[in-house]
């Protein structure tokens, strides 16, 4: 029940907010098949990005350092 209640709610800490039906079933199908969350690599490092979140707000490399600090993305671990 709890994944159920966090699989509701955007990583921006709303529920979720589409404004479209048809767009919110095929992120949820897309979901269902690959997972929650896609990694996303740029020049600053790996960052795990919820699908729902990239589906609402879109997505700039540029903004993922931020996001990650106010944890609405969450930056992979690296090895050494």
């Amino acid at each position: 029940m709890a994944d159920q209640q966090i699989a509701e709610m955007c990583a921006c800490g709303q529920p979720l907010h589409y404004s479209s039906a048809m767009i919110e079933s095929q992120v949820r199908a897309l979901i269902q098949r690959l997972g929650p969350e896609i990694p996303v690599t740029t020049s600053t490092g790996v960052y795990w990005v919820q699908r729902h979140f990239i589906a609402l707000h879109g997505l700039r490399a540029d903004d993922l350092p931020a996001l990650a600090e106010r944890g609405i993305v969450r930056r992979a671990e690296t090895q050494a």
